[in-house]
């Protein structure tokens, strides 16, 4: 995929509330299924690049439900720190295996 075609593609963008009503905008940079469930990488959406390229992210785990009969999917932050670790390094390779293709 060419920069241009990157640079084309609608962004994700998933705004999540905490408890005193503050809504934070997410960009979700990539998506991967692992162990039969899916789970995606994001970082703010405002947020800069670091000195040594790169930036702060979250993973979540997108649980698929359902209101009012219609599909949907919520975010729930993977707060297992050894999973996370493990997602962070497949994220990893598969983001470098991407940039070298």
């Amino acid at each position: 995929m060419t920069d241009n075609e990157m640079n084309n593609m609608e962004e994700d963008i998933i705004v999540f509330e905490d408890e005193d009503g503050n809504e934070y905008s997410y960009v979700v940079i990539d998506y991967m299924f692992y162990n039969g469930d899916e789970y995606a990488l994001l970082t703010e959406a405002d947020a800069e690049v670091n000195d040594d390229n790169t930036q702060e992210c979250i993973i979540c785990k997108i649980v698929p439900d359902e209101e009012d009969g219609e599909e949907i999917e919520s975010f729930e932050l993977v707060d297992d720190d050894d999973l996370a670790q493990k997602l962070v390094e497949i994220f990893n390779t598969k983001m470098q295996e991407e940039e070298e293709e």
